[in-house]
């Protein structure tokens, strides 16, 4: 994800959209502009990087085969594995 913040201060962007847009698809990202003062695409940033973890750990997941990494083993399953 490539976040330019201060969206709302066209007059003194230092970063024009074009060069921010490129340089994400360049490095294969996802581009938003954001501001925190008008709250401008914040939620949508943040929604857009919690959603991209999940997936990347549902992925790594389903390739290790673990049930749900999310849910710690029952702590009798966790002794039998300190024990040998």
């Amino acid at each position: 994800m490539l976040a330019g913040n201060k969206c709302d201060l066209e007059n003194s962007r230092e970063v024009g959209l074009g060069k921010g847009k490129s340089l994400a698809e360049s490095e294969r990202l996802f581009f938003v502009e954001t501001s925190v003062f008008d709250l401008t695409n914040v939620q949508i940033t943040f929604e857009i990087v919690i959603r991209e973890i999940y997936n990347d750990d549902k992925l790594k997941q389903s390739k290790t085969k673990r049930k749900d990494p999310w849910v710690w083993p029952k702590l009798s399953v966790l002794q039998a594995h300190l024990k040998h």
